[in-house]
């Protein structure tokens, strides 16, 4: 087996302009790793904010880009778990370490096997999308929250959302942007869509939260909106900050919080599954397995090849609501 590989590399936390396509090695794995080769790998909004250096973890540079794709164990380490997934193909997240590359290594714990029926491009997105939203369904209930507000609601994760929504028996209230992200919603059966654009936004998201008990609300934008929408929110309602679309910085009305008893708090998905036992996150993983490629599919807009990394990002970037971009090792 060769020594090395081809990589999109990033060199410098500056965006886009940071990343350069060439070799590296192949990566060395411990005794709970396994070494993939890459089939396909996806490019998230989680990964814009690691090349500009604002996501909540860094690597060493100069290192691969990207967190979660699709491939096939080709060697484990030692332990049990590592060993079980020897040959067998595998959807996964390495944060750690990258994805946008023929090779890459993740925890055996991170991998999980893929069902036939799932391709390459789907398993490419099972694990952001569907497991954030089958978390946020879960936070939801525990919330005792009879819908969700859910902001970039024509996002694929917003979409998805809609989807596991009507299947629990929660109404998802999806903000958008513009009148072709809402049609894009009704198309999947979107039912209480409104509009950040509208002058009556505010007032609308107020009228449909409090009448279908919205206490809960996953914010993929910051910025101006979150303060926003929190105000529309019934008394005693939860804000999760999943996302910074929209800037870093918000303004938040202090009634809000000390008079109408509402919280603002972060959700960041690697964290949340720290805090599940084993037990929960195997029901996870056989929920995520029965629904994504059936019940659940991620639309893919587009597929480039490792060596224009660049061009695709740009895509994604400027049309995050077409679907996911791909980026496949040939």
């Amino acid at each position: 087996m060769a020594q090395t590989m081809k990589a999109a590399l990033i060199k410098t936390y500056s965006g886009v302009s940071g990343i350069e396509f060439g070799e590296t090695l192949i990566p060395q794995i411990d005794s709970n790793e396994v070494l993939i080769k890459v089939h396909a790998a996806s490019i998230n909004p989680a990964d814009l904010l690691f090349l500009s250096g604002n996501y909540g973890i860094k690597r060493a540079l100069p290192s691969v880009g990207g967190m979660e794709g699709c491939g096939t164990v080709i060697a484990t380490g030692n332990s049990l778990v590592a060993r079980m997934l020897k040959g067998k193909r595998v959807a996964f997240v390495s944060e750690v370490y990258g994805s946008w590359s023929e090779y890459t290594k993740a925890s055996a714990m991170t991998c999980m096997v893929l069902p036939d029926h799932v391709s390459d491009e789907q398993g490419a997105v099972f694990f952001v999308n569907p497991a954030s939203a089958m978390a946020m369904v879960k936070i939801a209930k525990q919330h005792k929250s009879k819908a969700i507000v859910q902001t970039a609601g024509a996002s694929a994760l917003g979409r998805i959302l809609v989807k596991l929504g009507r299947e629990n028996g929660l109404a998802v209230i999806s903000v958008v942007r513009k009148d072709e992200h809402a049609q894009l919603l009704r198309e999947i059966g979107g039912q209480h869509i409104v509009n950040s654009s509208s002058p009556a936004f505010e007032d609308e998201l107020r009228r449909k939260s409090h009448d279908l008990g919205a206490t809960v609300c996953f914010d993929a934008i910051g910025g101006d909106l979150t303060g926003t929408v929190l105000s529309a929110l019934p008394d005693g309602s939860t804000l999760f900050q999943y996302g910074l679309l929209g800037g870093s910085t918000t303004t938040i009305n202090a009634d809000d919080l000390v008079f109408r008893r509402k919280r603002i708090t972060g959700f960041w998905a690697s964290d949340w599954v720290k805090t599940q036992s084993i037990f929960e996150l195997l029901s996870l993983q056989g929920s995520m397995k029965k629904s994504v490629g059936s019940q659940i599919q991620t639309e893919i807009s587009q597929t480039f090849s490792l060596c224009q990394t660049v061009d695709a990002i740009q895509q994604y970037a400027a049309n995050m609501t077409s679907g996911k971009v791909l980026l496949r090792p040939v």
